[in-house]
């Protein structure tokens, strides 16, 4: 599997998995089924702002809203992906595609 992250969709060689319009992540092309959405440092489950689902404090990707457990580093997560920006929206692209 050939991730590549170019800033507005993941791909997998030539599928798209996801595109990225603002700060939501949304299903394949259609803007319809948002996936997830980040707020600052959080990423949240679809359009909701009730369940966070993982947070970016400096170079770690944390589980939930607490600092109890880090999943991933970042710049590994960005590499996973094939990105080259190490925020919160590619640690989200990170955690619905890879974890």
């Amino acid at each position: 599997m050939a991730l590549k992250f170019d800033g507005k969709c993941l791909k997998d060689s030539s599928k798209i998995l996801c595109t990225v319009r603002g700060n939501k992540i949304c299903e394949e092309t259609s803007h319809a089924k948002v996936l997830a959405n980040v707020r600052g440092d959080k990423i949240f489950e679809r359009t909701s702002m009730a369940k966070v689902l993982a947070n970016v404090r400096g170079d770690k990707i944390y589980e939930g809203n607490s600092m109890a457990k880090v999943l991933i580093k970042t710049s590994d997560a960005a590499r996973k992906i094939g990105a080259t920006s190490r925020g919160p929206l590619t640690a989200a692209i990170w955690y619905l595609f890879c974890k």
